[in-house]
């Protein structure tokens, strides 16, 4: 769930392809912010007032900053499969005859399930903490761009 803080500092950052957001606002500001600025960019509120960074050599810094967490995207994802796959296994032999076998399967099947759910756990608290050191790096990134006049104010 997305927050919502006028104040609060948040950026977008959109290149070819992914979005990496911390927004601070509501879906609908998000889905309008995204939008207006569509294309390579970034979009930041730094201190109450919103910026629109288009440089290129500012977009590559923050895709390397934040690449090591959407790195981990394609993990994710597979643990998100395995998990599915199981889970509909899982349902298929509940609905069936009960035999021996179909209980050890359920077994071996609830084990998997919970090396899986361990596994995203630590995907999810990875993620955290790439985020976290991307996001120590970003904002002073943010603010020389500032200072330098690469970010371009925008009036709201």
């Amino acid at each position: 769930m997305l927050a919502s803080s006028a104040h609060k500092d948040a950026y977008i950052i959109a290149t070819d392809s992914h979005t990496t957001f911390n927004t601070g606002t509501g879906l609908a500001e998000f889905n309008a912010l995204r939008k207006q600025h569509a294309g390579r960019s970034i979009w930041v509120r730094r201190g109450g007032r919103e910026y629109l960074i288009t440089d290129e050599t500012v977009l590559l810094r923050a895709e390397a900053l934040f690449a090591p967490e959407a790195a981990l995207g394609s993990q994710q994802a597979a643990a998100g499969r395995e998990e599915a796959q199981l889970d509909a296994e899982e349902e298929r032999l509940e609905g069936g005859t009960r035999t021996a076998a179909t209980g050890r399967r359920l077994s071996e099947i609830r084990a998997r399930q919970r090396v899986v759910a361990q596994r995203e756990k630590e995907l999810d608290d990875k993620e955290e903490e790439l985020e976290r050191a991307a996001e120590r790096a970003f904002w002073p990134l943010v603010d020389t761009a500032i200072r330098a006049g690469l970010a371009k104010p925008l009036a709201r």
